[in-house]
């Protein structure tokens, strides 16, 4: 149960951290993208700002003229409004071509900003037009190379997921180390409950023999001196201590289980006879209100101890028909090549689907169940019979429609 426990806190330890942290890195590399272009396109606009005269007298150039210089900076390039190329200062040789036919089908009298990619480079541009006497003469396309920038974020993806994957090994063991700090107090209460329990389920079995002897005593011996009263009295008496032995002894095969010390005596068994011979006593017992229906299959042999699978029918049997006042009870066993699978099934009150996952706790009690006899053990004990058997026992219930409670044992073919 622990180290159930332990690795659930683990798993959400680091999910809770991993999330976080994943979130930051998203953060702080978009924000460092929109920095960075931020950046590059305020350098765009400062050179605009300061070579604006200049662009405007190229304008008036005659001649078509493009200037190359692979170590410049920033490039740029003129058109008319007809989109006619005056005038360039470029770094890299025919990217006007590729400019001009994104260009082509923009609206140029408006400026805006562009990401290219072109021959395994990387541009960030910018459009402006030149107005003069607020009539448009043509438009300037300015841009700078981002391709180092963005080698630059390409390398700190691979940072990021490299520190995600060294983080989560990280985070994974130190939560497991404190999961398991968080712990041992638990663990520590757990065992001092569970080591209670059994202690004084032993130390209550003589006092409670012996108050159930003297009963029985005082019920022979002065049953002449004895009223009608006073008889009611014993066997009230009796009836109560016969109902705290059974709590003691259910709590000591409880406290048994969690110390790994129950005595299982398995052996290779006819289940299918067994069953049978369950049916036909319980069927005995039953109420005329309710129906009882079996679906045996023949030839089931289970490796286990044959009393402790008895107990456990019973339990099903009998929560069965203490919460189906009226109505059907069944009792089906099949199996695979994997599982044997004995499932009861009732058409009762049903559980609420809240109090479903506790249903197995010891001593948990429903509120329709408080108002019923029971100790509230009966399917803890269940459970730890199957988990003896290594088996697992799964209920689905609805309120108003019935329980179906599922055992599967592993099948004596395997």
């Amino acid at each position: 149960m622990f180290k159930k426990t332990r690795k659930k806190l683990t798993v959400f330890y680091s999910t809770c951290f991993l999330g976080f942290f994943f979130v930051f890195l998203i953060i702080l590399y978009f924000s460092l993208v929109q920095l960075m272009d931020h950046q590059q396109l305020e350098e765009l606009e400062t050179y605009y700002t300061e070579q604006y005269h200049d662009f405007f007298e190229h304008m008036y150039d005659q001649d078509r003229k493009l200037e190359f210089n692979p170590n410049r900076l920033y490039f740029y390039y003129i058109y008319t409004k007809e989109q006619t190329l005056v005038h360039g200062d470029e770094t890299y040789k025919g990217l006007y071509k590729e400019i001009e036919s994104i260009y082509s089908v923009k609206d140029t009298s408006e400026s805006f900003v562009k990401k290219l990619h072109w021959n395994d480079e990387h541009f960030l541009l910018l459009s402006k037009p030149i107005h003069f006497d607020e009539e448009l003469l043509g438009y300037i396309v300015l841009g700078k190379s981002t391709t180092s920038q963005y080698h630059f974020f390409q390398k700190m993806i691979l940072l990021f997921v490299v520190l995600v994957i060294i983080f989560t090994l990280f985070i994974g063991f130190l939560s497991y180390y404190m999961a398991g700090k968080a712990m041992v107090p638990i663990e520590n209460a757990l065992e001092k409950q569970k080591n209670f329990v059994s202690d004084a389920s032993h130390e209550l079995r003589t006092p409670l023999s012996v108050f159930y002897s003297s009963l029985d005593i005082l019920a022979a011996d002065e049953s002449k001196n004895v009223s009608d009263f006073g008889k009611e009295l014993i066997q009230d008496l009796k009836d109560e201590a016969e109902l705290m032995k059974e709590l003691l002894e259910k709590l000591l095969f409880l406290a048994r289980h969690d110390q790994n010390r129950l005595e299982v005596k398995k052996e290779s068994f006819s289940l299918t006879d067994l069953l049978v011979s369950i049916s036909e006593k319980f069927q005995r017992t039953l109420r005329e209100e309710i129906v009882f229906q079996t679906d045996i299959e023949k030839d089931i042999e289970l490796i286990g101890d044959p009393k402790k699978i008895i107990e456990l029918i019973y339990i099903l049997l009998e929560n069965a028909v203490q919460y189906t006042p009226h109505g059907s009870i069944s009792l089906k066993l099949s199996q695979t090549d994997e599982k044997i699978k004995i499932v009861v099934e009732d058409t009762g009150i049903g559980i609420a689907k809240d109090e479903l996952p506790l249903i197995f706790d010891r001593f948990f009690r429903s509120d329709a169940a408080r108002k019923r006899d029971g100790t509230g053990l009966g399917l803890s004990i269940a459970e730890a019979i199957v988990k003896e058997h290594g088996g697992v026992i799964q209920v689905q219930s609805e309120l108003g429609k019935g329980t179906t409670f599922c055992t599967l044992f592993p099948s004596i073919k395997q």
